[in-house]
């Protein structure tokens, strides 16, 4: 018997149909991967589950019984429905301790254990692989590292069903195999799992069974032994995806001149004695595992922490200690969370692409005001040049998927005339039409002159992508990788080693750009 099934289910929302006639089931013991691209109704069929929504008609069986009409998220949990999603649910001014037990502190007469809440953490925290003080406020942790404390705080609830909806975008390997043992774990329990992901590597690593959705309607459910990539990619998006990134530069006779070069960039505690050259028309990419230095590099790059070591733009030194500095210098930067630092979610569409422009908006630059006419235009034209798919300027750019959220974190420096553009993870949680896309933007970009600059986790995006790749390792550069040499072997051992392939094996050495 299924211990979760999903029968003939349809959702509307304004008359907009978002489901039809949906159907699958999850056995017990059993991992099925949901597929399907951004607006294809994996999340609400996911809300359904969870009772965060209630179906038009069809139903949802949860161990054998239907569940009922008043199906709720509290009852979902009480029921045994464990959930962990991208977006963040945790108080960053509590500790992790508090956050894992939310709602079901220990107490005593009214006043809470703290003790025994640290206790029951632990092996919480042990069984995620989170190293980590349970006293430590979760505002201090990486973005990687709070995903596994939502895991652990999904555990807490002896979940029967897991359901992880792009749980793994912000993790490095080590965490995502951490997540992956946690499954096994489940599985061997009888526990089910359900599994929404756009790495298609982790679905192929750990489901059973991959269910494909398509514009609200199930195109197909395979056993992983009888299928492969190439088939799971045409049943999301109707098409072969041969050419998901664009071909790279041809390799210049002679070495171009940097337009940033970077000598001795050192971030405290972070990263140091980093090297780079941005060349115009080239793709730079920095990879190694997550928390190496990379996101430091950017963020000193842009102003935004304290940095040492010199920086030169074309050819003259320059300083970068403020967001502002690298604007004036052309320098524009396209954060890991869009959702809180690539754009203002609750604004609209048109106010986040016209913002850093509102300088050259207002006419005869007078900042009070800003011409309507020059601004529509504006935002109409990044809508179009970039294919962000809107039903109104107006609309809140919350509503978008985060594919089109992440073209709008971008689009609104076009205008600035950016000659450096810094991107973290530009790709994480969205879907495989919406990354193949960005890349194919971002080689336009560089086509255009500009020097890119990218940091990521994905192993395959920075082959693919870029034309040079500096492998980070506690926080120096120990290898970099162009032409033949860039491949995924090369760069997985250089992350995963601290060594470069020329390096003895066993010498421990490093080399140091």
């Amino acid at each position: 018997m299924a211990l979760l099934s999903v029968e003939k289910v349809s959702k509307s929302f304004a008359g907009n149909r978002v489901l039809s006639d949906v159907s699958f089931e999850v056995g017990a013991g059993e991992v099925l991967a949901l597929v399907g691209e951004n607006g294809a109704g994996k999340s609400t069929v996911l809300s359904l589950i969870t009772g965060l929504l209630t179906p038009d008609t069809g139903r949802v069986v949860h161990d054998g019984a239907p569940v009922a009409r008043a199906w709720s998220p509290h009852r979902a949990r009480a029921a045994g429905i464990g959930s962990v999603h991208q977006e963040l649910s945790l108080n960053p001014h509590q500790n992790i301790a508090e956050n894992v037990f939310l709602g079901s502190w220990p107490s005593r007469r009214g006043l809470v254990r703290r003790r025994d809440l640290v206790a029951r953490a632990e092996p919480l925290l042990a069984r995620v692989g989170l190293d980590v003080d349970p006293r430590t406020p979760v505002g201090r942790l990486s973005l990687g590292r709070q995903q596994l404390v939502e895991l652990a705080k999904a555990l807490a609830g002896e979940p029967r069903l897991l359901i992880l909806d792009e749980a793994t975008s912000a993790l490095d390997d080590d965490q995502v195999a951490a997540v992956f043992r946690v499954i096994g774990e489940l599985r061997a329990q009888g526990g089910s799992v359900i599994l929404v992901s756009h790495r298609m590597a982790e679905l192929f690593a750990v489901s059973d069974r991959l269910t494909v959705l398509k514009d609200g309607a199930v195109m197909a459910t395979r056993d992983r032994a009888d299928t492969d990539h190439d088939d799971i990619v045409r049943l999301m998006v109707g098409r072969e995806l041969s050419d998901l990134f664009p071909p790279k530069a041809p390799a210049a006779a002679e070495p171009a001149q940097p337009l940033l070069r970077v000598r001795g960039l050192t971030v405290p505690r972070s990263c140091a004695d980093i090297d780079l050259d941005l060349v115009p028309g080239r793709i730079t990419g920095l990879g190694g595992l997550q928390g190496q230095g990379q996101r430091e590099v950017l963020r000193a790059l842009f102003g935004l922490s304290r940095h040492s070591g010199t920086v030169e733009f074309e050819g003259r030194p320059v300083r970068l200690d403020s967001p502002r500095d690298a604007i004036r210098h052309r320098v524009a930067y396209v954060p890991e969370d869009r959702k809180t630092e690539g754009v203002h979610t609750m604004r609209s569409v048109r106010d986040n692409l016209a913002l850093p422009s509102m300088r050259d908006l207002a006419p005869a630059r007078r900042l009070t005001t800003v011409s309507r006419g020059a601004e529509e235009s504006l935002v109409d034209e990044l809508i179009e040049r970039l294919r962000i798919k809107v039903s109104s300027p107006a609309q809140e750019t919350r509503r978008l998927s985060g594919g089109n959220q992440q073209k709008v974190a971008l689009a609104k420096w076009l205008p600035t005339g950016p000659r450096v553009l810094l991107l973290a993870e530009p790709t994480r949680g969205i879907d495989i039409g919406a990354k193949r896309e960005i890349y194919h933007l971002l080689r336009r970009l560089a086509d255009e002159g500009l020097a890119v600059l990218v940091t990521s986790g994905d192993t395959m995006e920075l082959v693919g992508l870029c034309d040079e790749v500096a492998v980070l390792y506690e926080g120096t550069v120990v290898d970099r990788l162009t032409g033949p040499d860039l491949t995924e072997e090369r760069l997985v051992r250089a992350s995963v080693t601290g060594t470069a392939a020329t390096d003895t094996p066993g010498s421990g050495s490093v080399v140091h750009a």
